[in-house]
């Protein structure tokens, strides 16, 4: 899934870009003007203490579809997505999980590697975002959607079939395996994607794809289903990362404080977290530099706040640092 996780934030020599930025922002109104260029117009909410986003949006057109690869930074709740704007989406989640709401009663999580289907203009959705998530999501037309179905199947759609939404996907998944394709493409030849017959191409692949997985859902619904609930070893794991996050804890006192061997408390990061524990805490400790930059008094230096949070090599902590928020830390400081 490496294609998928890089797509337009790296260049095809695996530099980090921002030719597809939109928004790098902890400003609310900001980053939702640009969600609801992107996505439709919706409502978002922070969940719990932490109530300022971080948030990183970056977004190719590819036909009628938009490809974005976004994370609020925080965990939020999403509601009133509008009918009236004529769309619907994919969310594939790269990073995290989310909840995707069909009732009051009925939901469906989405980890690694999985996605979620719903078309907004036909059906109510909600969704609940973990402080983990990033997904890479497809925006697309109903009415493109309408007229490429009744163009490949001869026939216009069932109306019922519009208004299912459903979970699919899967690390293993033939969707994983044409999302790459289509990533690999945009690393490789941005400027065909969105202006050549490269990108049309790309644009039926996708179209065509999902609208099978529609079909075969309205002929044989999958009932909702639950993920199973995240290991308590990782939850301690994560709760001893956020407190000695600036002691920089090597992985065996992250897996002595979690109570299992360095083999399992992998494997359910992994599996829980598509990542390793070590790439988590470093998100942690770098999403804590970057916090201070953002709020640091006149005369700071990134010096002095990167050491606070044990860094003693700053030409290393400084490129992982662009490579996380496509900026210096300067930058970052000279924000504020």
């Amino acid at each position: 899934m490496e294609a998928i996780r890089n797509v337009l934030v790296t260049d095809v020599t695996g530099a980090p870009s921002t030719r597809h930025r939109l928004v790098a922002s902890t400003d609310w109104d900001e980053v939702q003007h640009w969600c609801k260029q992107v996505y439709m117009p919706y409502d978002a909410a922070p969940v719990g203490l932490v109530r300022q986003p971080d948030s990183v949006l970056d977004a190719i057109r590819i036909g009628h579809f938009t490809l974005s690869r976004f994370s609020y930074g925080v965990p939020v709740h999403l509601t009133g997505f509008a009918a009236e704007a004529g769309t619907g989406m994919v969310l594939t989640t790269l990073r995290g999980a989310i909840r995707h709401w069909s009732s009051g009663r009925e939901y469906a999580d989405t980890g690694v590697g999985e996605a979620f289907l719903v078309d907004n203009s036909r059906t109510h959705y909600w969704l609940d975002a973990d402080p983990h998530h990033l997904q890479v999501n497809l925006t697309f037309q109903h009415d493109a959607m309408a007229a490429l179905h009744e163009r490949w199947f001869g026939a216009p759609a069932d109306e019922r079939m519009w208004a299912c939404k459903f979970r699919f996907g899967g690390a293993q998944s033939s969707w994983i395996s044409l999302l790459s394709y289509v990533c690999r493409c945009i690393t490789e030849m941005p400027d065909a994607v969105e202006q050549g017959p490269l990108g049309r191409h790309l644009e039926e692949m996708i179209g065509l794809h999902l609208l099978t997985l529609w079909r075969q859902q309205l002929e044989s619904p999958q009932e909702p289903t639950v993920h199973r609930l995240v290991p308590r070893h990782v939850l301690l794991a994560e709760q001893h990362m956020r407190v000695h996050a600036p002691d920089a804890p090597t992985l065996s006192e992250l897996a002595r404080s979690a109570g299992v061997s360095v083999r399992t408390l992998n494997a359910a990061f992994r599996e829980f977290r598509g990542c390793t524990p070590m790439q988590c805490l470093r998100d942690i400790r770098l999403n804590g530099v970057r916090a201070e930059l953002l709020v640091a008094p006149p005369q700071s230096k990134v010096r002095d706040v990167a050491e606070s949070w044990g860094y003693a090599n700053l030409g290393m902590f400084a490129a992982s640092y662009r490579n996380r928020f496509g900026e210096s830390p300067s930058a970052t400081l000279s924000r504020r």
